[in-house]
Parts: C-alpha cells; structure tokens; sequence
C-alpha cells in the first residue's frame, strides 16, 4: 500500500492545451477515491500521469514519500485496469493472470499460488483453462481485475472499468470492487464519470472540470454542500434543481425572487444574504426536498404544470414546468400519480436550499 501525493501537476498538450491545471491532492495510504468529471475533463490523463503512461510537464508525483516522475511505469508497482481489459486473446485465464508474474521471473510455485488465490477470490476459478472469447463482459473483467491483483501493486488505478458492462453487471462489480478493497485494503484511485459509481464506491470523490479540482470530500458532503453549481448539476441523477434568482431587501427582510414568485426567508438563518441585496443568484433545491404538500411551516409553494411523471418502481419522478418555463424535478414515492397538463403545486424545506452567486456560480448559503 501506498500514499500518493500529487504537487502542482500540469499536463500541456501541443497548441498549449491545458488538460490538467495545476492539482494538488494527497491520497491516503489505503484510500478508496474516485476522480469523477465529465468526458475530457482530465481525469483520465490525470490516472495515466501517476501510472507513468504520460509525461508530465510540470509538478511532481510521489509515491510512498518517493518522487516518480522520471520512473518508469514498469517499475512504479502500479496496476492499471483500463476500460477495454485488454486481455491476449490467445492465452488462457490462466495464462493471462501468469503472465506479468512470469516476466518478472517469479518461482512457478508462487505463480501458481497466486494466480489460485485471485482465482477464488475474484470467483473465475472455473475459467481458468478458457480463452477471453469464451467468456461473458462480467467474466473477462474480472479476469482483467485478476491480472492487476496478482502482481501485488502498491495501488491499484482503474480507467472506467465497469462503463463496457451493462446496468446489471455494472451494480454486481460496483459491490465485488467495494468488497475486494475492503479486504485488500489497497490504495485504489477509480475514474469514472457515472455519477453512482463515485457516490456509492468512493471513500472520497474528487471532481475534476477544465482540468482543475473542483472538490473533494465524501460523497454525502459534496451531495449536501456543492461548492458550485457545476458540482450541484453534475452530481446525482436527477441533479439539483438550479433556478435563476434574484436577492430583494424589503422591509429588512430578506426575499428571494423566483419564478414569478416572490419568497420571504427568515433573517435568524439567512443574515448572510443581506450583503448580496440585488444581486443575481442561482436558487437550488436537491428533487427529493421537494414536496406536493405542505408538512411544517417552514415551507413556500411554487405553481407548477405537470408535464410527466416517470414511474420507476421504487420511487416516481415528476417533471414538472414552473410559470417562467423553466423544468423542474420531484422525488417522490411510488404511489404519486398525477395527469399530463394538470396545475400542482410544489412545496419546498426552506432549511435545505441552496444559494448561489450567478456570476462566480459559487455557493453563498
């Protein structure tokens, strides 16, 4: 196991692309994290800079208080699993799981030992005499797995290695990762851009856009707290729900403008807002604090039309269009129904908005 310490690290492509800006992050010896971020964000080129699969154009990247940049890959003790498992279609499992212990010229017996050993764990014993061709996706990216895990790495990188699978596999190796680092207790850095992914397999995310960290925290504090509104949009399906606003002192009250609505907040919880009277803002609510009746006091209604409702079993997901046009997204239970065009109204926790500043996008309240 390691920890890996990443100071200013800096990609520059040619024509001065900028694809990783400047990051630092510590990763604990033992970590679970997951780089989360959309497709080109730098995420990925990120992972294969501490791999050492891509030059680095300034910074420093060290592994178990040593300095990697002029180390080759081979020999940073780094496994890597990448999206396609890129497994030699002539060799057996067992051949493909041999086969970096062999160039490393290990015993035969303690080849096989691991190689057995990754076998059960990673439950492909049976396979081991098959070719990649005759397995199923979920099998060959375990075989995959298994080829990182017998080499002993003092951390293991995965690229995206569960996007290739369908829904239902994925869900199965989301909890066959979880329960692998849990025994192994190895430093693991995860990237993906699945939303679930990040929120149910990291101990931490890190939130990377434009090639810069945006966050990092754990997954229920990025939930409750988004610095910004990128971090409130791009996190949770249905994300939050952003509304253009508008900050009104009336009276010494504070009011918020929204959607042809004007909302009184308490002074005792929202003083802060004071000093931005008049400015723009950017109103959130996560779809699951709102509500189609009124249950405490604390709470103010917006009108709203129906335009569906998505039954998806355990829950219902009603889509709604406020009166400036703008959609927006209820969580509610499975029971909920309503028609297509018909006027609703949406009750909200005043105590779980969101208030962000329109022209920074970072969050005031």
């Amino acid at each position: 196991m390691a920890e890996i310490i990443l100071k200013n690290l800096t990609k520059i492509y040619s024509q001065d692309v900028l694809a990783v800006d400047n990051i630092n992050l510590k990763i604990n010896d033992g970590e679970f994290i997951v780089f989360l971020g959309p497709s080109g964000c730098g995420k990925s080129t990120t992972l294969r800079m501490i791999a050492g699969l891509e030059t680095i154009s300034s910074g420093e990247i060290i592994i178990d208080n040593n300095i990697v940049n002029d180390i080759d890959s081979a020999d940073r003790d780094l496994a890597i699993v990448f999206q396609n498992y890129a497994l030699y279609p002539h060799m057996t499992v067992m051949g493909n799981l041999s086969f970096g212990l062999k160039l490393r010229k290990l015993p035969q017996s303690e080849i096989e030992k691991r190689v057995f050993q990754t076998a059960d764990l990673l439950d492909i014993k049976p396979f081991l005499d098959r070719k990649p061709k005759e397995l199923s996706g979920g099998q060959q990216q375990r075989v995959a797995l298994g080829r990182a895990l017998v080499r002993e790495p003092v951390a293991f990188l995965f690229d995206e290695p569960l996007s290739n699978l369908d829904a239902k596999l994925r869900t199965l190796m989301r909890i066959e990762l979880i329960k692998l680092h849990r025994k192994l207790k190895t430093t693991t850095i995860h990237v993906t851009h699945d939303q679930v992914e990040a929120m149910t397999m990291g101990e931490r995310i890190c939130i990377i856009d434009q090639g810069k960290i945006i966050q990092v925290g754990t997954p229920i504090e990025i939930y409750r707290n988004p610095v910004n509104t990128f971090v409130a949009g791009f996190l949770a399906s249905p994300s939050m729900n952003l509304l253009d606003g508008e900050i009104i002192k009336k009276n010494g009250t504070i009011n918020i403008k929204i959607a042809g609505e004007q909302l009184s907040l308490p002074d005792k919880d929202f003083e802060n807002l004071k000093e931005f009277n008049g400015r723009e803002i950017i109103f959130g609510i996560r779809p699951e604090d709102l509500y189609v009746e009124k249950l405490f006091n604390d709470m103010f209604a917006l009108d709203a039309t129906v335009i569906t409702v998505e039954l998806l079993g355990p829950e219902t997901i009603l889509v709604s269009q406020l009166v400036d046009g703008k959609e927006i997204y209820t969580r509610l239970d499975r029971n909920f129904h309503a028609k297509f065009d018909s006027n609703i109204r949406l009750f909200i926790d005043i105590h779980k908005i969101k208030i962000f500043d329109k022209a920074s996008s970072k969050v005031i309240h």
